[in-house]
C-alpha cells in the first residue's frame, strides 16, 4: 500500500482541523443541512446563472435543419479539422458575423471574402432585454476582421436601423475602411459617431441608388445599391459583383405600392440583373417571412387614420407614439396635422436627432408653421395640439410612460387626451406595452391601438417594415437565384424561410443554407456551394455609458437578481485577533435586516466564535479564513433560508495603538475610536419607480 505523501497529509490535518472547529462552533453543530446539500444548491444557482449569462455565446449551436448544409447532421469539430481540397483558384466566402438565429433580432453583420479582398455588409447590434440586467446592447465579435483588417476594402451599410448600424461607432476604428450607404443612411451613421470616442473619422461615400452607380472594391468586389421600401427612409439592397458570380444582399424590405417618398422598390433593376448576368446568391431577410399574404395598406393609409383620429376628437390632444426612425410616418402626421389645423411638437431624445438627420437628407418636407416646442404647447388648446413621441414599446424610461407617471416635465395625461399606438409590440415587449396602455387608461385616457380599434374609429394605424410570405415568394419568382441564404432573424424564421425557397420559390433543398453566425460557405468558379466549418463568433456588451461589461461582471449581477448579496464586515487587532467592534452587516437584494434579527444573531455569534478560534493572537492566512467565512456563512444562510446570495467576507486589521489622523494620541489601555462608515441607501432613487410598480396606494 502506498504511503501518503506530504501534501495528502497537510490537507488531512487541515480538515481535521476544520471539522473540529466546525464542531466546536455552536451555530454551525446547529444546522440542519448536510454541506453537500448547500454544494448541490450552489451548483444549481451556478448553472442556472451561467445558462441565462451565456446566452449571447456562440460555440457550436445546435442545428439539425434538414437545410444545414449537411444534410441534417449536426456539424462537429471533426468536421472543422477535415482537409480541403486543395484549388489553383480562390473561393468566395460568405461569413455571417451576427444576425442569425441568435437570441434575438439585430446585430446583423456579414463579411464576403474572396483572396485578398473582404467587404462587410452592415453592423448591428441586439438588445438583449431583461435577462442580462445592465447591459444596453451587444455587438459583433470581430476578431476575425482585425485579424484580417488589411484585406478590407470598405463597409456597406443597407439602411439606418440601429439592428443595422448601431455598432458602427463602437467598431469601425478597429476594422477602418471606407463607408458607403444611401445619403440618409450616411446622415444616421454620422450622427452616431457624434457619440464615439476613439476619435477616428471615417470616410463617407454616398450613392445613389436610382442611379446604379457601380462601385470597385478591390480587385475583387464591385456593388451597387438598389432602392427597397422599408419602415425607414432610404432604404437599400445591394448587388454585390463578384470573380465566382452575383450576389444579392436585401437589407431589411417590404413592397409598397405607393410609398410616401414616391420611390418604389426596384425589382425592375435586381430582375435585369438577375436576367442579364444571373444570381448565384440571394441572402434574404426572414423577419416577417412566416406572416401569410402580403400587405394590404400603406402609409397613406396610416396617414389617412390620423387625420379621422384628429377629425373626431376636435376638442383633444392627439398624441401618436412611434418607433424614432419611421420619418414617413412623421411625415403624415405632419400633413394630417397641417390639414386639421394642429401644432405638433416631437417628444424623445432619439426621434429629434433622426428628424434632424431626416432634414438635412431632405426626406421630410415639414408643412410651415407646423412645428412647435414642448413647452410652448400650453398657448395652445387642446384641440390644437398634436404630440409625437417615443415610448410604443412600453420603454420605462421613455417619453410616454414618463406622460402617464406624472413624471414628465411638460406634459401630464389628462382624461380627455387620445393616446395612439402607431406599432405593434415586438415579441417579448408585450407585458411593457400592456403596463403602459394600463398607466395611460388609469389616467383616464382612450388609447387607440393597431389591430385592437373600431373600423368607425380609425383605420389601419401601424405597417410592418418587412415583406409577408407571397411577397417573398414574388422575390425569388422574379430572381431565380441559384442558391440561397436566409438572413436577419431567429432560428425559426430562417427555417420557415428556409421551406418556403424550396416549397414556392424554386430554390432545391441542397442549395439553400440555413446558417447559424460564424458558419462559413464557400462558392467556387465551377458553380458549387457547400458549408466549410466555422470562424469564432460572438458578442460584447455595453452599458448605458457605452463601456464593455465582461461575462464575470454580468454572471455577478444575474446571481444578485435572483438571490442578493450578503456582506460581513470584520475589524480584527493586529495585537490579540479580537474584535474591536460588534460585526457589520450589510444586506441587499437578499433579506431585510430588520425583519431578520435572530438570524443576524446567529450569524454574529458563529463570527464571534470564529475570530475567537481563528485568530487568538497568532498569524493567520487572511485568504484562507475569508473562504471558510464563506462557506459557513453560505451554510448558515442556506440552512435558515434555502437561498444562496453572494457572500462577501471583509476583514479589516488595525494596530489599536495606531493614532488616527487629526486624533489625539491614545494609551494602550484605551479603546481606539471607531468611526462606522455611512450607511448605504437600500435603494437608490433613481430605482424607486421600477421598484414600486407592485405597490397599489390609492
Amino acid at each position: 500500500m502506498a504511503k501518503p505523501n506530504g501534501d495528502d497529509l497537510n490537507k488531512r490535518t487541515q480538515n481535521d482541523q476544520r471539522r473540529r472547529e466546525r464542531d466546536q462552533n455552536t451555530v454551525l453543530a446547529k444546522t440542519q443541512t448536510r454541506r453537500g446539500e448547500v454544494q448541490r444548491a450552489q451548483r444549481r444557482v451556478s448553472e442556472n446563472v451561467n445558462q441565462v449569462a451565456s446566452q449571447h455565446v456562440i460555440n457550436i449551436p445546435v442545428n439539425k435543419s434538414i437545410y444545414n448544409g449537411y444534410a441534417g447532421r449536426q456539424f462537429s469539430l471533426a468536421d472543422q479539422r477535415q482537409k480541403r481540397e486543395q484549388s489553383n483558384r480562390p473561393v468566395l466566402k460568405v461569413i455571417p458575423l451576427g444576425g442569425l438565429g441568435e437570441m434575438g433580432i439585430g446585430k446583423n453583420m456579414m463579411a464576403l471574402e474572396y483572396d485578398n479582398d473582404i467587404i462587410v455588409i452592415d453592423m448591428g447590434f441586439l438588445f438583449p432585454g431583461a435577462d442580462y440586467p445592465g447591459i444596453n446592447y451587444i455587438v459583433p465579435d470581430i476578431t476575425y476582421l482585425e485579424e484580417r483588417k488589411h484585406k478590407i476594402r470598405g463597409h456597406v451599410f443597407t439602411h439606418g436601423h440601429l439592428d443595422h448600424i448601431g455598432a458602427f461607432r463602437h467598431l469601425i476604428h478597429k476594422i477602418p475602411a471606407p463607408i458607403y450607404a444611401s445619403k440618409f443612411t450616411t446622415g444616421m451613421l454620422q450622427r452616431t459617431m457624434e457619440e464615439a470616442t476613439s476619435g477616428y473619422t471615417p470616410q463617407f461615400n454616398i450613392l445613389n441608388p436610382e442611379a446604379h452607380e457601380r462601385v470597385q472594391l478591390g480587385d475583387s468586389f464591385s456593388i451597387e445599391l438598389v432602392r427597397v421600401n422599408h419602415s425607414i427612409a432610404d432604404a437599400t439592397a445591394v448587388i454585390i459583383r463578384t470573380p465566382v458570380g452575383v450576389l444579392i444582399h436585401t437589407g431589411d424590405w417590404r413592397f409598397e405600392e405607393k410609398p410616401v417618398d414616391g420611390r418604389l422598390f426596384d425589382l425592375a433593376r435586381m430582375q435585369e440583373v438577375a436576367e442579364k448576368e444571373g444570381i448565384l446568391l440571394l441572402m434574404n431577410e426572414s423577419t416577417n417571412c412566416e406572416s401569410e399574404g402580403s400587405h394590404q395598406h400603406g402609409e397613406f393609409e396610416i396617414g389617412e387614420s390620423f387625420a379621422q383620429i384628429m377629425q373626431n376628437h376636435t376638442n383633444s390632444r392627439i398624441i401618436i407614439s412611434c418607433f424614432s426612425s419611421q420619418i414617413h410616418r412623421m411625415q403624415m402626421v405632419l400633413e394630417a396635422a397641417q390639414r386639421h389645423g394642429r401644432k405638433v411638437a416631437f417628444a424623445g431624445y432619439s426621434m429629434i436627432q433622426n428628424l434632424e438627420v431626416a432634414l438635412r437628407a431632405g426626406v421630410i418636407k415639414v408643412p410651415k408653421d407646423t412645428i412647435v416646442k414642448m413647452e410652448d404647447l400650453q398657448r395652445y388648446p387642446d384641440g390644437k395640439v398634436t404630440i409625437v413621441c417615443t415610448g410604443s414599446q412600453g420603454e420605462f424610461n421613455a417619453v410616454l410612460n414618463r406622460m402617464a407617471s406624472g413624471a414628465h416635465k411638460h406634459i401630464k395625461i389628462k382624461g380627455t387626451d387620445i393616446v395612439v399606438f402607431s406599432s405593434n409590440a415586438i415579441p417579448g415587449n408585450e407585458k411593457y406595452v400592456v403596463r403602459t396602455v394600463d398607466g395611460l387608461m388609469r389616467e383616464g385616457s382612450d388609447v387607440m391601438q393597431n389591430g385592437k380599434t373600431k373600423p368607425e374609429e380609425a383605420g389601419p394605424l401601424h405597417l410592418s417594415g418587412h415583406g409577408y410570405y407571397d411577397d417573398h415568394v414574388k422575390l425569388l419568382s422574379a430572381l431565380k437565384p441559384k442558391f440561397y441564404l436566409p438572413i436577419h432573424g431567429e432560428f425559426h424564421m430562417l427555417v420557415h424561410n428556409a421551406e418556403m425557397a424550396e416549397k414556392d420559390g424554386g430554390v432545391p433543398r441542397q442549395n439553400i443554407f440555413v446558417c447559424d453566425s460564424g458558419d462559413v460557405i464557400e462558392l467556387t468558379h465551377d458553380g458549387t456551394a457547400k458549408k466549410a466549418g466555422r470562424i469564432p463568433v460572438g458578442g460584447m456588451m455595453y452599458d448605458d455609458s457605452g463601456a464593455i461589461v465582461s461575462e464575470v461582471v454580468l454572471k455577478d449581477r444575474v446571481h444578485m437578481a435572483n438571490e442578493g448579496m450578503f456582506v460581513v464586515v470584520l475589524t480584527v487587532s493586529k495585537q490579540n485577533g479580537r474584535l474591536l467592534t460588534s460585526p457589520d452587516i450589510i444586506s441587499r437584494g437578499f433579506i431585510y435586516l430588520r425583519d431578520s434579527e435572530e438570524l443576524m444573531g446567529l450569524i454574529r455569534q458563529y463570527l464571534k466564535q470564529k475570530v475567537a478560534r481563528s485568530f487568538g493572537g497568532r498569524r493567520v492566512d487572511l485568504d484562507i479564513i475569508k473562504k471558510e467565512l464563506k462557506d459557513d456563512i453560505t451554510h448558515i444562510l442556506y440552512d435558515q433560508t434555502h437561498r444562496t446570495p453572494i457572500v462577501i467576507p471583509v476583514i479589516n486589521e488595525i494596530n489599536p495603538n495606531a493614532s488616527l489622523p487629526n486624533q489625539p494620541e491614545r494609551g494602550n489601555n484605551n479603546r481606539p475610536p471607531f468611526v462606522r462608515p455611512p450607511a448605504v441607501p437600500i435603494v437608490e432613487p433613481e430605482l424607486i419607480p421600477v421598484a414600486n410598480q407592485h405597490i397599489r396606494e390609492i
